[in-house]
């Protein structure tokens, strides 16, 4: 999915293109990715409607108009396109007579595209339970110690609590716990005070250091940049750090990737990382 760095360079790159334009007309290609709580009036009730900013809350990006929203969840292959001759589409917004065309694509029809006003912002599944923003300055080393305070979960699966944090996916839940070096699987409540401190900075450290990356790729929109990640999807390749080979765990029904050596896990696990 477009993870949070994603989002960051999405809504960079969307909020000039799109500043002030009035939406001219909206095609649901596809209704699947559709959640139109307009009551069956959208063209109606976004016709006219003129851009003001998009909101990254978590996953979502929230695109405010007047009196109006569209927010989009992109979950696991939603992808976004300016580009008007774009064939493959679900949904195309097009603003003025010679303005912008804004495609979203979803390949596998798990992302959700929501029109609603202001007030129903809660009927969003998840949206109203966010945790607290990891790029925001709210995000302290003292709150996260607090938030992880007593966990017994699983590292990764605590990592990915979208009510705690805002928000980690798969990939940079695994190069947050490689640069912390982390296995997975270590409950929380088994980190040394150390290991905590080294995970919030990790946070930080991976987030940031991804969306100078991806900002400068200057990649198409519509392209999922990961050529910059050590572990996530690199199974069977050697560590970057040690030449170790790269190994896959299933975390509460999740691949997770990792580096036994630089990883190594603490209590007994089922399976001997180091001899795999």
């Amino acid at each position: 999915m477009p993870e949070l760095p994603d989002l960051v360079i999405i809504q960079e790159r969307l909020i000039p293109e799109l500043i002030d334009r009035k939406i001219e007309s909206i095609e649901v290609v596809d209704p699947i990715v559709v959640r139109d709580l307009t009551g069956g009036a959208l063209e109606t009730a976004f016709k006219g409607a003129v851009f003001q900013k998009i909101e990254r809350h978590g996953p979502f990006l929230n695109f405010a108009f007047e009196k109006m929203n569209i927010v989009i969840h992109p979950m696991l292959s939603g992808r976004f396109s300016l580009d008007p001759k774009y064939k493959r589409k679900d949904l195309c917004i097009r603003f003025n007579t010679d303005g912008p065309v804004l495609n979203y694509m979803d390949d596998t029809r798990m992302g959700k595209v929501y029109f609603l006003k202001p007030e129903e912002l809660g009927q969003i599944p998840k949206y109203k339970e966010q945790g607290v923003d990891l790029l925001s300055e709210e995000f302290t080393e003292s709150l996260f110690l607090k938030l992880m305070d007593k966990s017994r979960k699983q590292t990764r699966v605590f990592l990915m609590d979208q009510t705690k944090l805002s928000a980690l996916g798969n990939a940079y839940a695994d190069e947050v716990l490689f640069a912390a070096k982390i296995h997975p699987k270590t409950p929380c409540n088994q980190l040394a005070p150390e290991d905590k401190s080294l995970l919030y900075k990790s946070i930080k450290e991976v987030l940031f250091t991804s969306i100078d990356y991806i900002r400068k790729k200057n990649a198409p929109l519509e392209v999922k940049v990961r050529d910059h990640v050590k572990v996530r999807n690199r199974k069977n390749e050697p560590c970057p750090v040690c030449g170790t080979t790269i190994r896959r765990a299933n975390v509460l029904g999740y691949d997770s990737f990792f580096c036994p050596n630089c990883q190594q896990s603490k209590g007994q696990q089922f399976i001997d990382w180091g001899n795999v």
